[in-house]
């Protein structure tokens, strides 16, 4: 048979995918696996914090397993154990694939960076059970574990932002390159302002919390919200084999998210001891923000027109294309805490809580799973053995994060409306607590369901890495009517 130039062509970009699949195989799957691990376990303290609200004596009175320990660390797993650990290994591979670069030098700094970063959260997350939090809001974790995790951090951002620059082809600068690459250096400059501000310069006072709210809202804005675009704007088109609607959107989303996302976090505070003007940019930035948000999700949409039929087969569009779902919701819900009308009632509330967890796991999670079930295969050579059991991740994680979401919601306006009420305070401040306990119930019974497909999450992708998938030359599809429509970028 006679080669055909297409062809070659063909046979040189699988080759060079394969190399640079090969060279980031094993940092990414560490980073994957040990992420899906700190998933679980962060997913169980939900479970047992949320117990812990609404029957206290559950577990006895074991000061390690007491809701004030156990709530700062599930969010800490969730957020350093599973979040980040889990985006670097996206990042990694999404840089590589899209700059068309090898991992050439360093892999052993990364699987040491990867050892380092997971020591250090495990010792600062049984430092919080033990009693050592510093009681600020995702930094609960000790002094001494901030720098361990910076420097880890720095050492996977460093060959990404290499990478980018050795770029050989120019449609390597992607929209999806910039929100990675740009997350590369604001990771950094959040993590390093607010820990030196808190735990170097003493004396701060209410500014000192001032500058925890802003540190959560820009890690969400400026960290997990970049990722996870950046995994969206390269996943749907890739599945798909559609162009990005929209070049102008995509830039018009990517700068008002970096000029506006540094700018909130004060509103948290709004009527406190802090200057006026600083509740009320975060607020107005707050607001703001539904722009960038609607421009995304409106590119988004436009992209997958006439492919909607497409997430019903493919596990890796069906849990970005819901995933990209939850950055409308949680921008939504940032509004409402920000405007001076609603969130003055909600910013003490469940609601705060609420905001957290539709960011980081509705929608920067939900949009890392879809990435993995697309990664994994390709670096290890084997399909996804159980299609049930994707299904099952899905529907439990969509209902399960649906439930925290609304029931967050409406607790956050009974509350907000029960510590607002003088009726309220004429009665045992215990009432308060005892009208959220069908919402905590809810929350305890959703973080259970989500736990239970997270437990099955961590053993597939274990046998994936062990090579123990199944052997095949097509992906795994959630319904093999729909095989045909998937286009040959999908099996690259």
């Amino acid at each position: 048979m006679q080669t055909t130039p297409a062809s070659t062509d063909t046979q040189a970009d699988n080759l060079r995918r394969a190399a640079i699949d090969k060279s980031v195989k094993g940092p990414v799957l560490f980073l994957f696996l040990n992420g899906a691990f700190w998933l679980m376990a962060s997913t169980i303290l939900g479970v047992l914090a949320a117990i812990k609200q609404f029957a206290p004596d559950f577990l006895g009175a074991c000061s390690v397993l007491q809701y004030g320990r156990l709530q700062p660390t599930h969010i800490n797993a969730l957020v350093y154990g599973w979040g980040v650990q889990a985006g670097l290994g996206a990042m990694l591979w999404i840089m590589a694939r899209r700059s068309g670069q090898v991992l050439r030098t360093g892999k052993s700094v990364l699987y040491v960076a990867a050892i380092f970063w997971n020591i250090a959260v495990t010792i600062g997350l049984v430092c919080i059970l033990l009693g050592k939090s510093t009681s600020m809001q995702w930094m609960e974790m000790p002094a001494f574990i901030w720098p361990v995790l910076l420097i880890s951090f720095l050492a996977f951002a460093w060959p990404m932002v290499f990478m980018f620059g050795r770029a050989f082809r120019p449609e390597g600068f992607m929209v999806s390159t910039w929100y990675i690459l740009a997350a590369c250096f604001w990771f950094p400059w959040i993590f390093v302002t607010a820990n030196v501000a808190l735990h170097c310069l003493p004396g701060l006072g209410a500014l000192g919390a001032g500058i925890n709210a802003w540190y959560v809202h820009t890690m969400i804005l400026l960290f997990f919200a970049p990722v996870a675009i950046g995994a969206a704007y390269y996943f749907i088109p890739k599945v798909t084999g559609q162009p990005v609607a929209s070049y102008q959107l995509s830039q018009i989303g990517f700068w008002l998210l970096a000029v506006l996302g540094g700018w909130t976090g004060m509103q948290h505070y709004m009527g406190g001891p802090l200057p006026a003007w600083m509740p009320a940019v975060g607020a107005a930035t707050g607001v703001l923000l539904l722009i960038p948000v609607g421009v995304v999700g409106l590119n988004h949409h436009l992209t997958t027109l006439g492919k909607h039929n497409m997430v019903a087969s493919s596990p890796t569009l069906r849990f970005v294309f819901f995933g990209a779902l939850f950055y409308p919701v949680s921008g939504a819900i940032l509004a409402l805490i920000s405007n001076f009308s609603t969130g003055a009632t909600l910013q003490f509330t469940q609601a705060w809580y609420g905001f957290q967890i539709v960011a980081v796991y509705g929608f920067f999670s939900m949009t890392i799973f879809g990435a993995i079930y697309y990664i994994v295969p390709r670096l290890t050579g084997c399909e996804w053995l159980s299609v049930r059991l994707i299904r099952n991740h899905f529907w439990f994680s969509v209902y399960g994060i649906g439930a925290i979401v609304v029931t967050s919601l409406v607790a956050g306006i009974q509350q907000g409306g029960d510590l607002n009420s003088p009726e309220m305070w004429d009665q045992d401040f215990m009432q308060l607590a005892l009208n959220l306990r069908p919402y905590i119930i809810a929350r305890a019974i959703a973080w259970a369901l989500i736990t239970w497909s997270n437990v099955w999450f961590l053993i597939h992708l274990m046998l994936m890495v062990a090579g123990l998938g199944r052997r095949s030359s097509a992906p795994t599809l959630l319904e093999h009517d729909h095989e045909e429509a998937l286009p040959h970028a999908a099996h690259a």
